[in-house]
């Protein structure tokens, strides 16, 4: 029998109540603003695999322009977050990226997993989040599509989808930039591109980043506060590491494009990363009591002496990430007559890394994690038609994905084993395949009124099997050599070999009606179905006898999404506003828990519902303005804690109740070119960094603000900028041990630099 612990009210639910309503007045006051300046920049995007403007795409959707981004000082993948509504990006370990949408996120950083919000580079799926790396230069375009997307895209587009677009080689002229950027923490980054003509026919670009930086969370000399406490019950002091949360990689980018004929065009894309020797491991441990009914940890004890400093650490092992990715994309495409078009996309990716952290921030030899993928590869090819008609619009393609991953995660330490020498290590191999058919179609009931129906089956094959060894050097009788076979397991329990075996097929649908009220206002109503396929979850405590081999795996996740939405301009084309209300019913939602040192996933139900406003202005000559809004309200039931059979309803992770983004742009005329100064941010309402919602993982509200001072003529940008201008304290991650304690990473701090580009 199940133990329920209520541990949510309704003050979520009342805070999305009033702010839908704030959204609905603002939105009707907006018109009678008194607007003079230029007109906004018309952003094309490809939400749904074809070019349209973004204001005539029925699709809750987010867009940059690369030439945007530098105007606006945008240098990072987090710092999209705090001008798109509904989006969060953490990237609190150097091998990981995770982007969380409307609260859905991949929140387990196990590698064999996929995340629920599908990233793509230039049309191709990424299929592991440890391979999302250097995109962020020489960019066309970024777009965030929110909601489930998987009838275009597929593969596990349940939260929603990021796509960067690199800049194609399809300018005749040469051309090109350089850029280089200083700032604290010895911090250098150096990137240029140049592209032009081959001949008359082909045309080349080629890019390239360098960054390098000492990091901000500073190492401290001897032993830890609580070594000071424990002295001689655990290990020996620590010593002085590297300073963390800093860089060293660069990445390089080759494309070509060739006319074929007067009907067919190819591009040829190689693309790599290498991150060298970066230090890891910058946690800082966190004081936490114990709750008896849940086993998870209480408030953080700011006057015990374990309570780390934001900037500071205690590593007694010196990590170090070291990775390599490589990716060939060819794509083709071919005008077969004047209604039909022919594209095939083609991706070979192949990724090797090596990671090491001091998992525990303590000084002491407790936790030390390694992760080692040699390799992870990834092969994709994509088939699809598309045309239309005098009242209508088609594609249908197919499409097929092959990945193999070779994993190996070792955790040691004195905590668990008794010896500081003491590991256990767990192998993995992944196969993992994917077929899918899909096809959309767009019909013009009348001028006004149109009809939007997609479909995609999707195929999953999946099989793994992993291995834990157990062994300590300085005891040689201590050696366990596979110590737990999945796939004998599952033999020796009666369970059956196919347990170890995935075969899942299941669609994805959307149904849409798009109504223009006028040339200017688009309102929208749709529905889509999700689906997400199922996975394991093997980690170093997973033997014989010691959890049951039923919770390994989890089962497929499906959600059903209903989206109302509207987009308009107005003011002469000086103001942009779009909004979206939506409501998620999830049925076996992936949840992912961290209990009794043990991560997993466990299918859940859960529900969600929010809206999201952006409002675009340019109230003169030299202002700018974006606004954005987020409000939202989640419950995922019965979340599994730390004591067995007691279970939690929880929010979503990662999911404020509102979130307000502002950007403010001042410009003056100041010789040959313009000074203009900016200043924006984002705020947060509270929010839960863990899914099973523990006070320890309670992040109170915060705003992060930035400034910059920017002169720009037709050929050079300066700007002198300041990150998280109020030097705010805000966590990123936490990792909740219970009575134990929390390791935890904070963001940085106050930042400054200066950034000087030259173009041609």
């Amino acid at each position: 029998m199940t133990n329920k612990v209520q541990v949510r009210d309704n003050v979520g639910g009342r805070a999305l109540s009033g702010a839908i309503h704030g959204v609905v007045a603002a939105s009707l006051l907006l018109p009678a603003l008194a607007i003079q300046a230029d007109i906004l920049e018309e952003i094309v995007v490809t939400a749904q695999k074809r070019e349209q403007s973004i204001q005539d795409v029925g699709v809750s959707v987010s867009a940059f322009s690369g030439d945007q981004m530098k105007a606006l000082g945008v240098t990072s993948t987090t710092e999209i977050t705090q001008q798109i509504p509904g989006l969060q990006v953490n990237s609190w370990s150097p091998t990981l990226t995770t982007f969380n949408l409307r609260g859905i996120s991949q929140n387990n950083f196990t590698d064999n997993l996929e995340a629920p919000v599908a990233v793509y580079n230039d049309e191709v799926y990424i299929g592991s989040m440890n391979a999302i790396s250097g995109q962020l230069f020489d960019v066309e375009r970024v777009e965030v599509l929110r909601g489930p997307q998987g009838t275009l895209f597929g593969r596990n587009a349940t939260g929603g989808l990021i796509h960067y677009l690199s800049r194609p080689a399809a300018e005749e002229e040469l051309n090109g930039y350089f850029e280089a950027s200083f700032s604290e923490y010895n911090k250098k980054s150096f990137e240029g591109a140049v592209g032009g003509a081959l001949s008359d026919t082909a045309r080349y670009r080629l890019s390239a980043r360098w960054e390098e930086s000492d990091g901000y969370i500073e190492a401290q000399d001897g032993p830890s506060p609580l070594y000071t406490i424990t002295e001689g019950a655990i290990g020996n002091p620590g010593k002085a590491a590297r300073d963390l949360q800093g860089s060293d990689g660069y990445a390089l980018r080759a494309g070509f494009q060739f006319d074929l004929n007067d009907d067919a065009q190819l591009d040829l894309t190689f693309k790599y990363t290498e991150d060298n020797d970066v230090a890891t491991g910058g946690y800082v441990f966190l004081d936490t009591g114990g709750d008896p009914a849940t086993g998870l940890g209480t408030e953080i004890i700011n006057d015990s002496p374990l309570t780390g400093k934001s900037d500071e650490h205690y590593n007694n092992t010196e990590g170090f990430f070291e990775r390599e990715v490589f990716s060939f994309t060819g794509k083709l495409v071919w005008d077969l007559n004047d209604e039909v078009e022919f594209v095939s996309i083609t991706n070979y990716t192949n990724m090797e890394k090596d990671y090491l952290e001091d998992g525990d921030g303590l000084g002491i030899s407790a936790i030390d994690f390694q992760n080692t993928v040699d390799p992870y590869t990834q092969w994709s090819q994509e088939f699809r038609f598309s045309g239309e008609g005098e009242n209508s619009r088609w594609q249908a393609g197919v499409y097929y994905l092959s990945m193999d991953l070779d994993l190996v995660q070792t955790v040691s330490g004195e905590l668990f084993f008794g010896s500081a020498t003491a590991k256990r290590e767990v192998t993995v191999d992944l196969e993992s395949t994917n077929w899918s058919v899909f096809g959309q179609y767009e019909y013009d009931l009348s001028e006004k009124l149109t009809v939007i129906a997609g479909y995609r089956f999707s195929q999953d094959d999946k099989e793994i099997d992993f291995t834990n060894d157990f062994s300590d050097t300085s005891d040689p009788t201590r050696v366990e050599p596979e110590l737990f076979d999945f796939k004998q397991a599952l033999i020796d329990e009666g369970m059956g070999a196919d347990f170890s075996e995935i075969d899942y097929g299941d669609y994805a649908a959307r149904l849409q009606l798009d109504y223009r009220l006028n040339d200017d206002t688009l309102v929208f109503a749709s529905y889509n179905r999700g689906i997400k396929g199922g996975n394991w979850s093997p980690n170093q405590n997973v033997f014989a006898g010691q959890l049951e081999l039923q919770t390994i795996r989890h089962d497929e996740e499906t959600l059903h999404a209903y989206e109302l939405g509207i987009k308009t301009e107005f003011a002469d084309g000086l103001a942009r506003l779009n909004a979206t209300a939506f409501y998620y019913d999830y049925q076996d939602y992936q949840s992912f828990s961290f209990t009794g040192f043990t991560p997993s996933v466990a299918n859940k139900d859960a529900t969600a519902q929010g809206a999201e406003l952006e409002l675009f202005l340019t109230p003169g000559d030299s202002w700018d303005f974006i606004f954005g809004l987020s409000v939202m309200d989640s419950e995922v039931d019965d979340v599994d804690t730390a004591i067995d059979g007691v279970t939690v309803d929880a929010e979503l992770p990662s999911a404020p109740g509102y979130s307000f983004n502002f950007l403010g742009r001042k410009s003056w005329t100041l010789g040959e070119g313009d000074l203009a100064l900016q200043v924006d941010g984002v705020a947060y309402d509270e929010q839960f960094l863990e899914g099973h919602n523990s006070l320890a993982s309670t992040e109170d509200s915060y705003s992060v603000w930035n400034t910059s001072l920017t002169y720009t003529t037709e050929e050079w940008r300066l700007s002198a900028w300041v990150k998280n201008l109020t030097n705010e304290e805000y966590r990123v991650y936490n990792l909740d041990f219970g009575a134990g304690g929390s390791t935890a990473m904070y963001a940085p701090p106050r930042w400054m630099g200066v950034t000087a580009a030259y173009s041609w």
